[in-house]
């Protein structure tokens, strides 16, 4: 049955650009009440004034999903401000291109302290509320890579198997008590992510060639999500290439090798800082 948006209140990390902020925008229109959290306060700002244009309501709070405590706080103003909070949508997270016999522990460590341990901090802090609720929905931005393992993001992909994993546990354990979990396994997506990936990298060529057929726009999963929170759903796939290629992967695990040899083999020239093959 489709619920309504009309008042219900939303929590989104990662809200300063890309999917956090178009799930953000995309809820407000349809009427909810938006909590924006990221780490660069002026982005949450400008999103925020973009909702409170289109008539919308949106409330700011800086937060580092890092850190249990500022998750925590998050959650807790929220409850200041509106009462209650009807869903979270746990989407802060970033990636790179490296080899993953290369990276070193100090970073390997690090990505999973935002994508994996961020989530868990989410988790812990929103899961009570609903509980005392009897009623929530929790949706969690994992990837399309999650399920494949794409080579030379083998760190990143690992972070979002690890959210995957998780969000399917959680979604049985707490079905029986009336709380919702969706994962979210987007494609490429035209966001800011690609330019932070080539900065952490320092490989400007990372994302020079993408096909178009890999890459959809942020408003797109956007929308998608806010269909989730209307319809809550168990898996969002923005993408049905996506979905059959993640299929594939577990049911021929040699044709998708052989798939992602060209990929391979492109990011290998990159890394090694020669010109990408025409």
């Amino acid at each position: 049955m489709k619920k309504s948006l009309q008042d219900r209140v939303l929590i989104v990390t990662g809200a300063s650009a890309g999917i956090g902020r178009a799930a953000a925008l995309e809820a407000a229109l349809r009427g909810a009440r938006v909590v924006l959290s990221a780490r660069r306060e002026e982005k949450l700002r400008e999103a925020a004034r973009e909702i409170e244009a289109g008539g919308g309501e949106a409330l700011v709070h800086k937060a580092d999903v890092s850190s249990r405590e500022e998750v925590q706080g998050l959650v807790d103003r929220s409850l200041e401000a509106f009462g209650r909070v009807d869903a979270f949508l746990a989407n802060a997270g970033y990636g790179f291109l490296w080899p993953a016999a290369d990276l070193s522990e100090a970073d390997h460590r690090k990505i999973f302290e935002v994508n994996y341990w961020g989530t868990v901090h989410c988790i812990g802090a929103i899961v009570p509320v609903f509980r005392k609720q009897g009623e929530g929905h929790l949706l969690v931005t994992s990837s399309f890579v999650g399920k494949i393992g794409l080579p030379y993001y083998g760190p990143y992909s690992a972070t979002k198997a690890a959210q995957d994993a998780l969000v399917t546990a959680l979604r049985l354990e707490l079905e029986p008590e009336g709380i919702h979990v969706s994962g979210i396994y987007p494609i490429g997506t035209a966001t800011e992510f690609h330019q932070v990936s080539r900065s952490i990298s320092g490989r400007e060529g990372v994302f020079r060639n993408t096909p178009s057929l890999f890459v959809q726009s942020a408003r797109h999963v956007g929308r998608k999500i806010a269909r989730c929170l209307e319809r809550p759903v168990p898996e969002v796939w923005p993408s049905r290439l996506s979905r059959f290629l993640a299929a594939l992967g577990v049911l021929s695990p040699g044709l998708t090798r052989i798939l992602l040899r060209p990929h391979t083999k492109k990011c290998a020239r990159i890394w090694q800082g020669k010109p990408e093959a025409s």
